[in-house]
């Protein structure tokens, strides 16, 4: 069942990823356009990439709550990290011939694989990580154990 569990919390990562893309890709230029068209678009590359979280957000968390770091802390910490991911994928992917993402016309960019003005973004994430991981590894707990339906409804989403 573990395998399970850990697959499901990456699917559930992974797609959550595209669906907060889809939608920071499709409010932006309705923010700053003007433009209600409401067109997100994503790429199917990032699914690994969202999925890492649904694997390394509890052991980093543990880490962090057993030093008794501040969840502030906790979160900037997590948008360091996901800077240091973006840059690192950015980078894999230019080397494959691939560009998902480039943030060369952004100010505050390094190399175009990250920029800066992201960071409130990335932190808000940061914030919101460690509880989006507990709740999406109840679900997958409770769908991996074969839980019945009412169980699978609650899958600890009223806590």
């Amino acid at each position: 069942m573990a395998w399970k569990r850990i697959a499901l919390r990456i699917m559930c990562f992974a797609f959550l990823g595209l669906l907060i893309e889809l939608f920071f890709t499709g409010l932006g230029p309705a923010i700053t356009r003007q433009d209600w068209e409401l067109e997100g678009d994503c790429s199917l590359w990032m699914i690994p990439v969202y999925g890492l979280l649904g694997i390394f957000v509890a052991p980093v968390s543990g880490a962090l709550k057993k030093r008794h770091v501040p969840l502030v802390l906790r979160a900037a910490l997590y948008m360091v990290l996901i800077f240091a991911v973006e840059y690192l994928f950015g980078a894999l992917f230019d080397f494959l011939g691939l560009e998902i993402w480039n943030y060369s016309k952004r100010p505050l960019n390094l190399h175009g694989y990250i920029t800066l003005t992201y960071a409130p973004f990335w932190y808000f994430l940061g914030l919101c990580l460690e509880y989006l991981y507990r709740k999406l590894d109840a679900c997958a707990a409770a769908w991996a154990g074969g839980y019945d339906a009412d169980a699978l409804m609650r899958c600890g989403l009223d806590s």
